[in-house]
């Protein structure tokens, strides 16, 4: 049920614009570049991300909680970059070259200044036999231990109170709904930009009384991503989308392996994985790398002292 922010293969978009360009091709170029330019987003990262297999087994980039953590923000680089005007300019160029329409309101100025949000600062080949202190800007760790600090904290009564209906660790709780939201960044939203405040992504059946909002989301199909829209529960409150997880996770036979061994927040995450809660193969090790992380750790150790003796 997780929610992918970086673009993957949409069928039901490939077809409309299939269809749409069949009517008026120079009105879909734009769509299909775009789409393009999210691609190569995706794998420019991931090759980035490569050169990480040759960093100091001691750095801070390595570990195995960082594959996850990256993966995370990631997407959510891609998701802000494919949703600027001009994104990084591939899709306008493409859209020009291939003799579509551009929008000209903007002036070199000022895509110049929007690609420069995005750009990588050169690096020094010296500096990186001093990867272990050169390689972990201050600012970004500070900034990123801020923003998992400020989510814990915003929903750590109610997962306790959820966690101890269920005989479950408080902390696991947090690690899946860190990893369905990327620490409460990307909760899906309705289309008039209220939050729908889903940490679970919990899906709208038939038999919901919930309001539900419609997204784009990942499944994964014989074991390929495959991107999808879906529509999931819209709760009133924070507390409400831990209150229903627990009623889904309580009432449902297919989650009651997991609610067995809620004492053992390993097998719990595994039996909940193998009930199909999500269809990502790897959805039980991310959020158990999550769980174990030391980022969540000390996070979940500063909401414990500042509780009221």
């Amino acid at each position: 049920m997780a929610i992918e922010r970086i673009a993957n293969t949409d069928f039901k978009s490939l077809h409309e614009l299939k269809r749409e360009s069949r009517q008026d091709s120079k009105k879909a170029l734009p769509q299909v570049a775009k789409q393009f330019e999210g691609l190569f987003l995706q794998s420019l990262l991931k090759t980035m991300r490569m050169s990480s297999h040759f960093v100091d087994e001691k750095s801070p980039f390595r570990g195995r909680n960082a594959e996850t953590f990256q993966e995370m923000l990631d997407g959510q680089y891609v998701d802000k970059m494919i949703k600027s005007p001009s994104g990084i300019g591939i899709a306008e160029m493409l859209t020009k070259q291939l003799g579509g329409k551009i929008d000209k309101t903007k002036t070199p100025t000022e895509i110049g200044q929007i690609a420069h949000q995005y750009t990588i600062p050169k690096g020094d080949a010296l500096k990186i036999n001093n990867a272990k202190t050169e390689l972990a800007p201050k600012e970004a760790e500070s900034t990123s231990s801020t923003m998992i600090e400020n989510f814990v904290s915003s929903i750590w009564s109610k997962a306790k109170q959820a966690a101890a209906s269920m005989g479950l660790d408080p902390k696991m709780l947090i690690a899946q709904a860190a990893l369905e939201t990327g620490w409460g960044q990307s909760v899906a939203k309705d289309s008039d930009g209220s939050s729908s405040n889903n940490l679970f992504n919990i899906k709208s059946g038939s038999n919901s009384d919930f309001a539900s909002v419609k997204i784009k989301t990942t499944e994964y199909i014989a074991d390929t991503p495959i991107k999808v829209s879906a529509s999931f529960r819209k709760y009133e409150s924070v507390e409400d989308s831990f209150n229903d997880y627990v009623a889904l996770i309580k009432n449902n036979n297919r989650y009651q392996s997991a609610l067995d061994h809620a004492g053992n927040p390993e097998r719990y995450v595994n039996e909940l994985s193998k009930a199909g809660y999500a269809t990502d193969p790897n959805y039980g090790s991310k959020i158990l790398s999550i769980y174990h992380s030391q980022e969540l750790n000390e996070a979940m150790k500063k909401c414990e002292l500042a509780e009221p003796v």
